[in-house]
């Protein structure tokens, strides 16, 4: 496997606010965002709104967390819990590994199946990039779980479904914007795609609104066109907390 020095578009993050507990280099921090949908690199998760919470531990230049986000309108509607785990080398880069597990449209799906064949379970690893004037970049390879192919003799293998993607970001009259593309190098059934392809070009702005001396809201649009699926999406989020 080739590994680039490259980080991650996550805009998200960037808007997110937080409750922290903790001393020095240890910290214990939560957020709740709600969001009108759920657009991951140009794949639709949910285009109903959703509560994503998350919990995040970090020590040093290394942290662990869990997030999730769950659809308020359906159950039968895709559901996902995430854990994942990060080092950041430098401010510049870091390494993660995240197992997604996407659930509901499967109602037989168990957290505790791992067979390849029939796991709900993908493991994503995560070289991230991001200078000081704003460029940001990511290389990602799922490396094992459901992103599956299968052999001349039928036998289940690891695709290694690989994306990556660019951005750059900056601030305009107080808010915040950041642009972004993304690619898939192969055939995969993890992105749609039928070989390489183009499958996420994106645009979004955040913004600060001061509610009380004490309390901000972040509220943060985002416009994405999935090429590939011919398709296009615009979702909005608030961080409530």
């Amino acid at each position: 496997m080739i590994c680039a020095t490259m980080a991650m578009f996550a805009m998200n993050d960037a808007v997110w606010a937080q409750e922290e507990n903790g001393d020095g280099d240890t910290k214990l921090s939560m957020s709740v965002d709600v969001a009108s949908g759920f657009v991951w690199r140009g794949l639709a998760n949910n285009m109903n709104p959703v509560v994503q919470p998350s919990i995040t531990f970090k020590s040093g230049i290394f942290s662990i967390g869990t997030w999730a986000s769950t659809p308020f309108i359906s159950v039968w509607e895709p559901q996902e819990i995430d854990v994942f785990a990060e080092f950041e080398f430098s401010p510049s880069f870091k390494i993660g590994i995240t197992d997604y597990f996407v659930y509901g449209s499967n109602i037989e799906s168990s957290y505790f199946e791992y067979d390849k064949r029939k796991t709900c379970h993908a493991l994503d690893l995560q070289f991230m990039y991001q200078s000081a004037g704003g460029f940001n970049a990511m290389l990602s390879t799922i490396i094992a779980g459901d992103d599956i192919k299968y052999d001349n003799n039928f036998k289940a293998k690891s695709n290694l479904s690989t994306y990556i993607e660019l951005g750059y970001g900056s601030t305009f009259n107080d808010i915040d914007w950041e642009i972004c593309g993304g690619i898939v190098l192969m055939e995969s059934g993890f992105y749609e795609t039928e070989d390489f392809n183009v499958v996420n070009l994106g645009f979004g702005v955040s913004k600060n609104f001061v509610i009380t001396p004490t309390y901000s809201l972040p509220l943060s649009l985002k416009f994405t066109v999935n090429p590939a699926a011919k398709a296009a999406f615009l979702v909005a989020s608030i961080a409530l907390f």
